[in-house]
């Protein structure tokens, strides 16, 4: 039947029809919601890594093996290892920082009752398991690669010392004679705080309790100081 109508229109009988346009498909970058997804993988797998390996034994490779991408998706997204390692660290600190957040959601507005509950969440987030492998990777790299300790120093340690200066300034703001350094006090009550639960937790278990009155009464000790600020 085709045939002879094809004879009737004067078309050929082993004529071919012509083929039809192929679309062509464009590579271009991932959507927005699988961009966030990768990343998070990549994130994901690379803190796994250092923290279970080590930052020299880890490699780029081995990331993007973890994390399910290719080496290219890798490189592109984070072009060093140095360059990894820094995203990590700022990814879990702004993770750290939410979870402090929530703690924080009820603070007194009255000084220094303030400064005892932001000395109290730092302290208990000390605690953390995970905080607590972070400041172990630091502290067996910070001699060969210091600049993961100085990473770490800007991203989380100098943030909380931001946070507690700005505490005490505007506690203080009414006094007579306001502190002269309020960065150093903010230093010192961090100090006394980190100092104590490293050393004690070397030799035994701390109660979130015990920390939290040790936080407490840091700032008394401080605040007894005052005239010295």
């Amino acid at each position: 039947m085709w045939v002879k109508e094809a004879k009737k229109r004067g078309s050929r009988v082993d004529a071919k029809p012509e083929p039809k346009a192929t679309r062509v498909r464009r590579m271009g970058r991932p959507p927005s919601k699988r961009a966030g997804e990768i990343e998070e993988a990549i994130l994901s797998a690379a803190k796994e890594l250092f923290l279970s390996l080590g930052y020299e034994a880890t490699s780029m490779e081995a990331v993007a093996q973890a994390a399910g991408v290719s080496k290219r998706t890798l490189y592109i997204r984070h072009s060093t290892k140095e360059a990894l390692i820094k995203s990590v660290v700022e990814d879990r600190v702004r993770n750290w920082s939410n979870e402090a957040s929530a703690r924080n959601s009820d603070v007194p507005e009255k000084f220094p009752d303030s400064l005892k509950r932001h000395a109290q969440t730092f302290v208990h987030m000390l605690a953390n398991p995970e905080v607590r492998q972070f400041d172990r990777l630091i502290m067996t790299t910070a001699q060969r690669f210091p600049e993961i300790a100085e990473t770490f120093y800007n991203v989380g340690y100098n943030y909380e010392l931001g946070f507690l200066t700005n505490e005490i300034i505007r506690g203080t703001q009414d006094d007579a004679v306001p502190p002269k350094e309020p960065r150093r006090v903010a230093l010192q009550l961090l100090s006394m705080i980190q100092g104590w639960r490293r050393t004690e937790e070397t030799v035994r278990t701390i109660s979130p309790e015990e920390a939290a009155e040790f936080a407490s009464q840091a700032v008394d000790v401080l605040l007894r100081g005052r005239d010295s600020w």
